[in-house]
């Protein structure tokens, strides 16, 4: 695989923009100017399992307790998977005490499909790293096409019960309620979006599949929901107004279509992969970004990029080398970006949207300045 135009040189672009057009290097900057997304923030991270009535929560926090090695304990819930645990490699600090300093804005992160949260362990340790709180429900979800339809329902209404929880739950008084976010990738893209306030448009998706070629996509999305849409016509509206923000990781948004997006107004970043397969870009990531309603919008393509970017690298879920062969390609590499690269540039761009949505951070409103990125071949950006 070809090395592609990687974070690392991407990043000085954003260093040396901030100092200023005369500015002979970054060393002009304000003392956190070049604070760097992409880089772990000041925090050590913990980690806790919860139950909350029921519903199984993953937390995330910063600490006091220096993070170590951790392998955390997953039930994979693919079809046909074996009920025994499996194993994703980690960095945080079992049980550890929460850090003094917060309360500290609230990252709901819901995952893809029939996945776990610790399949992003790598997003939730840099978020935590920098002083959010994230708590991830596990949805309880294995087939699509048995499944798909019940979650569509269930999944927005287990994160509103998540902020609950984190309003009223032991993390209480170390969350600010009052400043909360939804990051959620593939169909947690959807969660989030629908959470934000996006309205599921049937008729319009209805039609839009009368000219879809595509057998994936006729498959998974258009036979898969029509041959079910009774269960979804007349759904009430799923959005919580307690969510501030939402990032869309090459989330689902096809259910919603422009009328549907219109509804949403909060700020939104839409990031993914222009060669998305598994949420194709113009059914996920660019319908998002041209039709929310949101002053405040943000799109980040990653050029060439597939479906499992934003993923923990397989390098940390040895579990997958169980997978099969086209499987396990799909999921652990890439045609375009090198896995590490593409997680860094995830982990920035949702760190610098979230520090400025959520806290005002000036210098997370200056990594967004689109002047930054001008040029990066491999990156597309818009706002």
């Amino acid at each position: 695989m070809t090395r592609p135009w990687t974070f690392g040189l991407l990043l000085p672009l954003a260093l040396t923009a901030c100092a200023g057009p005369d500015a002979e290097s970054p060393d002009s900057c304000e003392p956190n100017c070049d604070a760097a997304f992409v880089d772990a923030g000041d925090h050590a991270v913990g980690y806790q399992v919860v139950n909350a009535e029921g519903l199984e929560i993953k937390a995330w926090y910063p600490t006091t307790v220096e993070a170590g090695a951790i392998d955390y304990s997953i039930t994979i819930k693919l079809p046909g998977w074996p009920a025994e645990p499996a194993t994703i490699r980690g960095e945080a600090a079992l049980d550890a005490p929460i850090a003094d300093g917060g309360p500290y804005p609230l990252v709901v992160l819901s995952h893809g499909f029939s996945g776990n949260p610790e399949w992003y362990r790598t997003l939730a340790e840099h978020l935590a790293s920098h002083g959010f709180f994230v708590l991830a429900p596990e949805h309880a979800e294995s087939d699509w096409f048995t499944d798909v339809v019940p979650a569509t329902l269930s999944r927005p209404a287990e994160v509103s019960a998540t902020l609950d929880f984190a309003e009223a739950g032991a993390f209480a008084s170390h969350i600010d309620t009052e400043a909360v976010a939804v990051v959620g990738h593939s169909y947690g893209g959807y969660t989030a979006l629908a959470l934000a306030g996006a309205q599921m448009d049937l008729e319009g998706f209805a039609e839009r599949c009368e000219g879809v070629e595509d057998e994936f996509s006729a498959a998974y999305f258009c036979t898969t929901f029509l041959d079910q849409q009774d269960a979804l016509a007349g759904a009430p509206s799923l959005a919580d107004p307690r969510v501030d923000a939402v990032v869309s990781l090459a989330g689902d948004a096809y259910l919603f279509g422009p009328s549907g997006l219109e509804a949403v107004t909060i700020p939104v970043m839409a990031l993914g992969g222009t060669a998305d397969t598994g949420t194709p870009w113009d059914w996920g990531t660019q319908l998002t970004f041209d039709h929310v309603s949101s002053s405040e919008r943000y799109l980040v393509g990653l050029e060439g990029g597939e479906h499992f970017l934003p993923m923990t690298d397989c390098e940390d879920q040895p579990w997958t080398a169980a997978l099969p062969a086209f499987e396990q390609g799909y999921i652990c590499s890439d045609p375009a970006w090198d896995k590490r690269d593409a997680l860094d540039t995830v982990h920035h761009f949702t760190a610098a949207f979230l520090g400025a949505t959520l806290r005002g951070d000036a210098a997370a409103i200056e990594a967004l300045d689109a002047a930054h990125y001008e040029g990066a071949p491999m990156l597309r950006y818009a706002r």
